[in-house]
Formats: C-alpha cells, sequence, structure tokens
C-alpha cells in the first residue's frame, strides 16, 4: 500500500473541519485503506477489521453511519457495482499519485451512485446541540448570580436590562462588587451610598479604583496587580 499526501490545508478546510471526531478519523483511515485509484469496499463488516482493527467499541453500525454522513457531506461518493457496496473519494488524482495501471474495485463513473439524504438528528444530538446553546446564552442565570452578591436590591428589571449589555464575565462583575462591599463608600452610614445595581452597570463602577487599594487589571480569567 502506497503512502498517502496528507495536505497541511485540512487545518482549515471548512469541510474538514465540520466533521465530528468520529468522521474525522473514519475519513482518514480511509485515506490510507483505499487502492491506488481511491476506491475501496463500503462494506461495513470488511471496513471494521481492516480500518479499526485495534478498536474493538467501533460498531459496524457506527462505520456504516460514518459512510452516510461522509457521503451526505461530499467527503466521499458512494456506489454500486454487481450490488456490492462501494465508496471513493472525489478528486483522487488531484491530490495522491496514481502508479498502478489498474484499480482494485470498479469505476464509479460505470456503477449506480447511491444517493444520501442528510442524516435525520439523533436524540443525543438534539440534546447536545440545547446543551450547547444554553452554555451560549448563559446571561439570564449570570444575572441571578450577580443580583445575589448585589447588596442593593433595587430596581431589578432595569439591571437586568443593563446587565445584558455588558460584555464582562459575571465572576469579574462581582469581584469588584466584593472589593467595593468593602469600601469607605459603601461602608458608611448603612450603605445608603452604594448606587444602584443599573447604575453600576452602566456607569462600567466594576473598574472604579479603591482608595488605598492598588489598581487591578482583568486579562482573561485572572486578576493581576499592575
Amino acid at each position: 500500500m502506497p503512502n498517502r499526501i496528507i495536505k497541511d490545508s485540512i487545518r482549515t478546510s471548512k469541510s474538514v473541519n465540520a466533521l465530528t471526531d468520529f468522521q474525522f478519523r473514519l475519513w482518514l483511515y480511509l485515506i490510507t485503506y483505499v487502492d491506488d485509484y481511491g476506491r475501496g469496499s463500503a462494506d461495513a463488516e470488511i471496513l471494521k477489521g481492516f480500518v479499526f482493527p485495534r478498536r474493538k467499541s467501533v460498531t459496524e453500525a457506527q462505520i456504516q453511519r460514518g459512510l452516510d454522513d461522509l457521503a451526505t457531506t461530499g467527503m466521499i461518493r458512494l456506489y454500486e457495482a454487481d450490488g456490492e457496496p462501494y465508496f471513493c473519494f472525489p478528486n483522487w488524482d488531484k491530490h495522491q499519485r496514481i502508479q498502478t495501471k489498474r484499480s482494485k474495485y470498479p469505476d464509479p463513473e460505470e456503477s449506480t451512485m447511491i444517493h444520501r439524504e442528510p442524516p435525520l438528528e439523533s436524540e443525543s444530538e438534539s440534546e447536545y446541540k440545547s446543551e450547547s446553546k444554553s452554555k451560549q446564552e448563559p446571561r439570564e442565570d449570570a444575572f441571578d448570580v450577580f443580583w445575589k452578591a448585589y447588596p442593593k436590591k433595587v430596581g431589578k428589571e432595569a439591571a437586568r436590562k443593563s446587565f445584558a449589555k455588558v460584555n464582562v464575565p459575571v465572576d469579574t462583575l462581582i469581584a469588584a462588587v466584593d472589593a467595593q462591599k468593602k469600601s469607605a463608600q459603601w461602608t458608611k452610614d448603612n450603605g445608603q451610598y452604594i448606587p444602584n445595581p443599573a447604575t453600576w452597570l452602566n456607569q462600567g463602577r466594576w473598574e472604579d479604583e479603591i482608595p488605598g487599594q492598588a489598581p487591578k487589571v482583568y486579562r482573561g480569567e485572572d486578576f493581576f496587580d499592575e
């Protein structure tokens, strides 16, 4: 089996980076499996032994699903010849060097192509997308954390709207609140000089310097003395 060429462009390829980890691994392993013309058997039982010989946890069903997914995205083409399933890599000759005179497998251009519809979303995939979406939209829960930490509970809805406009990690805000709780301005006269939470957010008061304390700057997730 000749060596295969893997170009560094796969690092930035949109189609390659859209693959799941299993699809990507299957795609790479198939490159090492196919013959000199980029063709191979698409029988999951056969591929199980050739492509995943040391991965006992990988099933034939997973391999078949992976082949269908790769075909749907255009990474491979599935076809049939004499009732047997095969696959090939599109544009194989543009990326690999062909040295043999004949392929071990039927020519896809002379065979029946298999068209795959986009796979139905599984329940686990739906849950994953829902979970990912919730991670991308954490502001509602983060506000509750901020509201609990802020000592002056007035104008909650106004504060919520102001909080939604602030592109600062909630940990940064709470750290500033905790520090300012100890300041003279916030502790004297029973805290009557504590600004309303909406005002505090709108004015960027988490960046206020506390007298007698070295200024701190936020970098990433930690605070460092200047």
